[in-house]
C-alpha cells in the first residue's frame, strides 16, 4: 500500500501516520477490529526494525507507530450440528438442479467443499483451494487408513487429518475430472497427480464459490444464525472447531495443530462456547 510514496521514515510525524490510519479505514470501508490493526501494527513495526538493522535509520529515531486497539472481533456465526444435518441432506438434491452448464458444475463442486470444510477444518479460500491431488495421502497407525491432507495458507503449511467420510468427497470429485476419472481412485493418490482439486470436470477452477454459497444458504434457510447474522463459508471452520471442543475428543493443543491457529487462539474463540452448548450434560 503505497501511501507514503518517497518519504523518509525519520521524516513522519504523527499526524502522517494518523492520516495514514484515515485513509486505511476509508478504503477498508469498515471500523477495523483489533485482530486487523494487529496485522498493520506488526508490519509497520518490521519496516522500521529492518531500517534500524540495515543502518537507513538510527534505533533513537522516534518513528511514530500504528494504533493497535480497535473493534473486538466477534465470534463468527456457526451451525448446530442439528443444522449441518438439515444442510447435508438439503445440498445432495440441491447439488443437481441447476439449469444452467454453469450451476451444474459449481454447485455440486460447492457440496464437496462445504462437506470438505466440516470434515477438516481448513481454512476457506487459498488454503483449500490450493490443494492439489499430489497433496493427499493415506497415513497408517496401528494397522488403520487415515486421509492425510497438506495444506498451505495464511500460517504456512501443514498436514492435516481429515475424517473419514471425506473418501466420499473425494471419490465425488474424481468421479466428475475428465483427466483423472479413467485412473483408480487409489492410483490417482499414490500417483500423486499435480492437478487441483477443487475444479470443474474440465479443470478450470472457478474465481469464488461465496455467491453460490449466498445462494445455498438463502435456498435451505439457513443464511442467518440465531443471533440474526450472515453465515459465510468461514462459519463451516468455525462449526467444526466448534463441535471438537463440544466433543471433548480432542485436546486443544492437537486441534490448534489440526486448524493451524495457536492454543492461545482456539482457547479464547472457541472454548468459551462449550459450556453453554454442553449445558445438558453439565446440568445432570
Amino acid at each position: 500500500m503505497p501511501y507514503f510514496g518517497e518519504r523518509q521514515l525519520e521524516t513522519l510525524t504523527h499526524s502522517d501516520v494518523r492520516g495514514f490510519e484515515q485513509w486505511r479505514d476509508r478504503r477498508l470501508a469498515r471500523t477495523p477490529k483489533t485482530s486487523t490493526l494487529n496485522n498493520f501494527a506488526s508490519a509497520w513495526s518490521r519496516v522500521i526494525g529492518t531500517a534500524v538493522d540495515r543502518g537507513f535509520i538510527s534505533e533513537r529515531v522516534p518513528v511514530p507507530r500504528l494504533t493497535s486497539k480497535g473493534e473486538k472481533s466477534k465470534t463468527r456465526p456457526a451451525f448446530s450440528e442439528q443444522e449441518i444435518t438439515q444442510l447435508l441432506a438439503f445440498m445432495e438434491p440441491w447439488s443437481q438442479q441447476g439449469r444452467m452448464s454453469v450451476e451444474r458444475e459449481i454447485r455440486p463442486l460447492l457440496r464437496d467443499y462445504v462437506e470438505m470444510l466440516l470434515l477438516t477444518g481448513m481454512r476457506h479460500g487459498t488454503e483449500a483451494m490450493g490443494i492439489r491431488w499430489r497433496d493427499i495421502e493415506w497415513h497408517t497407525d496401528k494397522g488403520i487408513r487415515y486421509l492425510r491432507i497438506w495444506v498451505d495458507g495464511k500460517t504456512g503449511g501443514r498436514w492435516l487429518i481429515a475424517k473419514h467420510r471425506a473418501v466420499d468427497v473425494l471419490q465425488r470429485l474424481h468421479a466428475r475430472q475428465k483427466d483423472v476419472c479413467d485412473v483408480p481412485f487409489e492410483t490417482t493418490l499414490s500417483t500423486r497427480v499435480p492437478k487441483l482439486l477443487f475444479r470443474f470436470s474440465d479443470g478450470h477452477q472457478p474465481h469464488s464459490l461465496v455467491g453460490t454459497f449466498r445462494r445455498l444458504m438463502r435456498d435451505s434457510g439457513l443464511a442467518l444464525d440465531a443471533s440474526g447474522d450472515n453465515r459465510t463459508l468461514y462459519s463451516l471452520r468455525h462449526t467444526y472447531a466448534t463441535m471438537e471442543m463440544l466433543r471433548g475428543e480432542v485436546d486443544i493443543h492437537t486441534l490448534s495443530k489440526q486448524m493451524g491457529n495457536s492454543a492461545a487462539m482456539i482457547e479464547r474463540h472457541y472454548s468459551k462456547l462449550t459450556a453453554t452448548m454442553a449445558a445438558d450434560r453439565l446440568a445432570q
